[in-house]
């Protein structure tokens, strides 16, 4: 008996944009489609981080794919205010580009298990499933509630919120992971008790027991109480068994095969013969699954006794050469490498969980020499325990290399600056962790430190970004009128070097910074050096809007000492205290 996973993406073609721009991720985002005669029509719509209105109705807007944009604009405006609707971002739909992103995020789920495709939507629906065959591999994992838990979190420390699922076959599998809530209170008690896992106050991942998803009722018919909807039925089908008083799928189990022929459609009973196994559904492997992949099994299992370093760095620059010459023929480099180091459990050779080591370039490469140094870099972060019993390699992701041709002469060769800058990337990469590695990208912000970005080097600045050449107005400047204020860059000389928190500013006597109230400040300790104010110019004042969260006022000062140095200090307006925020040249 198969055991299907299948991992669901809610609004795909918004956390795509979301992951790819993460400073999207404070507005209202909508994905539309532009109809006939102009009309958009939303396709997927998101606020990963909506504000905390206590004093607002904080339910969470209506907004159905299918809707105009200015409806749903509406829908939003009476939810959380017009200045939202300013705010929200509008993105064109682009299902080329959200299809080869969840492919390749298929093929990154084959460390769960070789077997990965797509869900088949029907009609002209974008796919948000991926279906992985876990039968022979849930043992790795420790069972199918550490699988699905494992696989959950795992996508969520990307950056995506997904919801996991288990079951016998994949149209089971899909209904179980669209309402794991409902699934999740009726088969708790299956869960073993003694797993330290806790559990999650809305439930994000299910196991449904192998064969129960034929049972129209009972204790263990943990799938009968789902809505009709989980079948993937259109709505005229549903709109029939409604009329009946059919609403779940226990009341079509019940039906028998006869009756369910004679009233209903011909999609009913192929969505039902699914649902049980009776029709087989097989997996549709994503495009790119005929990418490089090389295994090498050993003979007797490597142990640490027995020197499995020197071992190991053979074998991976065999896997290597063995994957980069089909794509270097071609024209194309390896974007994404992950290797698998498969482990047995001594003597007993039971299987445990393999260890998977990852690696992903910056640019398209191939060279093997370049590419077994990144391996080995993230070897030597690893520990390894246990025996190797085999290695699998596996590229996950390609791109087009740049040829150059030779030079004529040894004195007029010239070396590939880009290509030096991305091998040293891709080896600090290797030896920091790729989070450590990063590029700062200024963005349109009101207030001073959270004006930037940590972007991937060399990416494309994103078009409403303040490097991204047109700048859409920011959020903060758009006023209740809808006139939109100047730029942040009309507003003054900003500082080159801003420490990561502001730094308080001590007076030499409590109280006695500034001579005026409102005015600069005329003395202050910073350590163990007193500074006396020549000139300042300000205030610039900025403010931060309501759902930000807790509100920044401040009044920003350029002040120049006595000795020369100028100085960005800021007094808060809520206490007045004094800050540093930079130091000019």
């Amino acid at each position: 008996m198969s055991r299907i996973l299948t991992i669901w993406l809610p609004r795909w073609p918004v956390q795509r944009r979301l992951v790819e721009r993460p400073e999207l991720r404070r507005v209202p985002v909508f994905v539309c489609r532009r109809e006939r005669r102009g009309l958009m029509t939303v396709v997927s719509w998101a606020w990963a981080e909506p504000p905390s209105d206590r004093g607002r109705d904080a339910r969470r807007p209506r907004i159905a794919p299918g809707m105009p944009l200015a409806e749903a604009m509406a829908v939003l405006a009476m939810t959380h205010g017009s200045r939202a609707c300013h705010a929200a971002a509008v993105e064109h739909d682009d299902p080329a580009a959200d299809r080869e992103a969840l492919e390749r995020l298929a093929r990154w789920c084959r460390r769960f298990s070789p077997t990965v495709g797509l869900e088949q939507p029907p009609g002209d629906a974008a796919a948000e499933c991926i279906q992985i065959d876990v039968t022979g591999t849930a043992g790795f994992f420790d069972g199918e509630w550490p699988l699905v838990r494992t696989a959950a979190w795992t996508l969520t420390a990307r950056g995506l919120h997904a919801r996991t699922a288990i079951a016998d076959t994949p149209a089971a599998s899909w209904a179980a992971a669209h309402y794991t809530d409902l699934v999740g209170v009726r088969n708790a008690a299956t869960e073993d008790r003694r797993s330290a896992w806790p559990r999650p106050r809305r439930q994000r991942f299910a196991v449904v027991p192998p064969g129960t998803q034929r049972l129209a009722s009972g204790d263990d018919a943990v799938l009968a109480g789902l809505p009709a909807e989980a079948l993937r039925l259109d709505a005229a089908t549903l709109g029939l068994l409604r009329e009946v008083g059919i609403d779940s799928i226990g009341g079509l189990l019940r039906l028998s095969a006869k009756s369910i022929a004679t009233r209903f459609p011909p999609l009913v009973a192929r969505r039902l013969a699914e649902f049980s196994g009776a029709r087989a559904e097989p997996l549709a492997a994503p495009h790119g699954a005929e990418l490089p992949q090389a295994a090498h099994a050993f003979d007797f299992p490597l142990a640490a006794r027995d020197a499995i370093r020197p071992a190991l760095d053979a074998v991976i620059e065999r896997l290597v050469v063995a994957c980069v010459v089909p794509l270097a023929a071609r024209g194309d480099g390896v974007l994404a490498l992950q290797v698998r180091l498969e482990r047995t459990a001594g003597l007993l050779a039971l299987a445990v969980t393999p260890i998977v080591i990852d690696v992903v370039l910056f640019r398209a490469s191939a060279a093997v020499r370049h590419l077994v140094d990144l391996v080995r870099l993230r070897l030597d972060r690893v520990q390894i325990s246990g025996e190797i019993g085999a290695v699998a390699m596996e590229v996950v992701a390609v791109g087009p290399v740049d040829c150059r041709q030779r030079s004529l002469f040894a004195t007029e060769r010239r070396d590939d600056g880009a290509a030096a800058v991305g091998g040293l990337l891709d080896r600090l990469a290797g030896r920091l962790g790729r989070a450590a590695v990063f590029e700062p990208r200024p963005v349109a912000d009101a207030q001073p430190e959270h004006a930037w970005i940590a972007a991937p080097p060399g990416s494309r600045p994103a078009a409403g970004s303040a490097a991204g050449g047109r700048e859409r107005p920011p959020r903060d400047r758009v006023r209740r009128d809808g006139a939109v204020a100047s730029p942040q860059a009309a507003a003054g000389r900003r500082p080159i070097w801003m420490p990561p928190k502001p730094v308080p500013l001590e007076p030499l006597r409590p109280g006695l910074l500034a001579v005026a109230p409102d005015g600069p400040p005329v003395r202050f300790r910073l350590g163990d050096d007193v500074h006396d104010v020549a000139q300042a110019h300000g205030p610039e004042r900025i403010e931060t809007a309501w759902w930000r969260g807790a509100t920044v006022r401040r009044d920003y000062y350029i002040v120049e000492t006595r000795s020369g140095a100028r100085f960005w200090v800021f007094r808060r307006l809520r206490d007045g205290a004094w800050f540093l925020h930079g130091v000019f040249a």
